[in-house]
């Protein structure tokens, strides 16, 4: 295809950046729900890691896709407003609120130490965005925070690795999963005195 035939199949520059930018997501939500399900049978933290392994995995496979949709290269940082890229979007941040879900419900995650924690401006802003979300409906303050809490830190290890600021010293492999146990650790519900 030349250049100037993109034009045929896309009115301009941005509508083709929507497209490349959802089938990335659309592509990534797949990777990721496939990984949850193979793993439903573990304890929750176990399946963060698994899951944020596939992240990582598909992110190292796609690195130009995955630069694109976290707008590393300045390319997005305000997303268009096709709401398909919203849609594509939120089938990824749906498998993190799946995971949540499950952390809470095994009692993992001590939402309720987060959510004191979380200033109530913050709070307030967490409640908006929840009415605006399906995915968000019934997760408490503490819940969303720690949600938050993970998903920049993924994304902050994944690109750190995909720009080469990691120490060449370091093995990446072994760094992002201690990154990622670390998160789930720092989430966790203190145990149970007996």
């Amino acid at each position: 295809m030349t250049p100037s035939a993109v034009h045929y199949y896309f009115p301009g520059r941005e509508a083709l950046l929507d497209a490349l930018i959802v089938d990335g997501w659309d592509t990534l939500a797949v990777a990721l729900r496939a990984c949850y399900e193979q793993t439903r049978p573990l304890p929750a933290h176990e399946r963060w890691i698994a899951v944020t392994r596939a992240h990582r995995s598909w992110a190292l496979e796609h690195p130009s896709e995955y630069l694109l949709l976290y707008g590393h290269n300045g390319l997005r940082v305000t997303p268009s407003g096709d709401p398909g890229v919203q849609k594509a979007m939120s089938k990824v941040v749906a498998v993190l609120f799946t995971m949540m879900r499950d952390a809470l419900a095994a009692g993992e995650i001590d939402a309720e130490r987060l959510q004191t924690a979380t200033p109530a401006h913050l709070r307030q802003q967490l409640a908006d965005w929840r009415e605006t979300t399906d995915e968000m409906a019934g997760l408490p303050d503490g819940a969303l925070v720690a949600c938050l809490i993970g998903y920049t830190q993924l994304h902050g290890a994944i690109t750190l690795e995909l720009v080469g600021r990691i120490p060449p010293q370091l093995q990446p492999t072994a760094l992002f999963d201690l990154q990622m146990a670390h998160i789930s650790g720092s989430l966790n519900a203190p145990p149970s005195p007996w």
